[in-house]
Order: structure tokens, then C-alpha cells, then sequence
């Protein structure tokens, strides 16, 4: 009996061996390599009136000697935008920052020798007068545009626009610079009722424009 149990089992694993053959299949692989997935460039150039196009200018706005109540036009000065990636600009945004350089020696009239620990203070007496964004088909008035996206809001309610205000309410969803005549250009004035807290101080902004797909 024993003998014949071990040779039903041969038979049935003769069986499987079998069934395993019968169920393999030939294969050939092949593969497709080399597949790539690059991103895009998103790439803003600037220039002003006296350096060309690149990653970033500076000195394009200056005044010495300022008194309260002068005003600059600048009406030469000038930003100028362009979009050069491989993908295109969507819109733009424009902000800003800043900071105070104290003069030294301190100037004996100087009756705030802390003025830079608070930029703000003297932000808010460097009135914008003029803030145009445009180029050769469209000009956008940023002081007055009915969007309010596209409009510098006084954030501080004394009636004016300054350069705190355009910190505190950046221009947003203008339109992507359109080739190379698209620009920026402002005026300032210092206000009149600044005080001796700014003798001798030195206003240092930085323009931030910022392009977005």
C-alpha cells in the first residue's frame, strides 16, 4: 500500500512538471530609454537709462541735498522691462523696500540719530507724485487707475501716497512686460512738513518687480 502511494504521488508530480512546460512562454524585452521632461525658464531682464539688459541695475533714481518740499520728476530715469524665458509671463508685480543710512558724524540738527532702526518713518515724507507702468500701446496710471489691483492705496490714511504705502500695497496682475519698451517711471517729492529728524539722512529703495506665469 505504501509502495503504491508513493508511486500515485510520482505520477501526480511527473503531472505537474509537465503542466509547468506546457503554460512557459518565450519573451523578447525591449525598452524605451532617453525619455526627458524638461522645465521652462521664466527669466526677467531689466536695464535703465545707463546700463544694459540684465538680472538687476542700480543707482537709477538719485538726489543729493534734498529740503523739504523738493521735487523730482524724473522724467528721464526710467526701468525697462522685458520677458525672455521659454515661458511667458503671465503678470507683474511691483513692491519695494527700504532703508535708512544715518549720516556720520552725526549732524548736530539731527534730532532723530535713529532713524534707520525705523525706515518707515521717513518713507511716509517721500511722496510718489507720479508712478507710470506702460509701453508703446498702453500706459497704466498707478496712482490712479480704477483697478485696484493696478492702484498704490494709502495705507496709513494721511492723504498721500509714499513709499510706504507701495511696500504695503504691492501692484499686482499688471501685465507682463510686452517686449523691450515696457517701463517704469516715477516722481517724488520730499514732503514739507519733514523734519530735522531726516538732516543729513540718506533714503535707500530698492524697486522689486516680480514676474509670475
Amino acid at each position: 500500500m505504501k509502495k503504491l502511494l508513493l508511486s500515485i504521488l510520482a505520477i501526480f508530480l511527473v503531472i505537474g512538471l509537465v503542466g509547468a512546460g506546457t503554460n512557459a512562454w518565450f519573451q523578447d524585452t525591449e525598452t524605451s530609454t532617453g525619455n526627458t521632461f524638461t522645465a521652462g525658464t521664466l527669466d526677467l531682464k531689466i536695464r535703465d537709462q545707463d546700463e544694459p539688459w540684465g538680472d538687476g541695475v542700480t543707482a537709477t533714481w538719485t538726489a543729493s541735498n534734498m529740503a523739504p518740499g523738493d521735487s523730482w520728476d524724473f522724467l528721464v530715469p526710467f526701468v525697462r522691462l522685458d520677458s525672455v524665458g521659454s515661458i511667458p509671463g503671465s503678470y507683474l508685480e511691483i513692491t519695494c523696500d527700504y532703508s535708512v543710512i544715518e549720516e556720520i558724524p552725526q549732524t548736530e540738527a539731527d534730532t532723530d540719530p535713529n532713524t534707520n532702526l525705523d525706515p518707515d518713518k521717513m518713507a511716509k515724507v517721500m511722496e510718489i507724485t507720479r508712478f507710470e507702468y506702460r509701453n508703446g500701446s498702453w500706459s497704466i496710471n498707478c496712482l490712479t487707475d480704477s483697478n485696484p489691483n493696478w492702484r498704490i492705496e494709502d495705507q496709513n490714511g494721511d492723504g498721500r501716497i509714499t513709499f510706504f504705502d507701495l511696500k504695503n500695497d504691492p501692484l499686482t496682475q499688471l501685465p507682463a512686460p510686452d517686449g523691450a519698451t515696457t517701463e517704469n517711471n516715477f516722481g517724488v517729492k520730499f514732503l514739507q512738513l519733514a523734519g530735522n529728524d531726516f538732516q543729513g539722512d540718506t533714503f535707500n529703495l530698492t524697486m522689486i518687480y516680480i514676474l509670475n506665469q
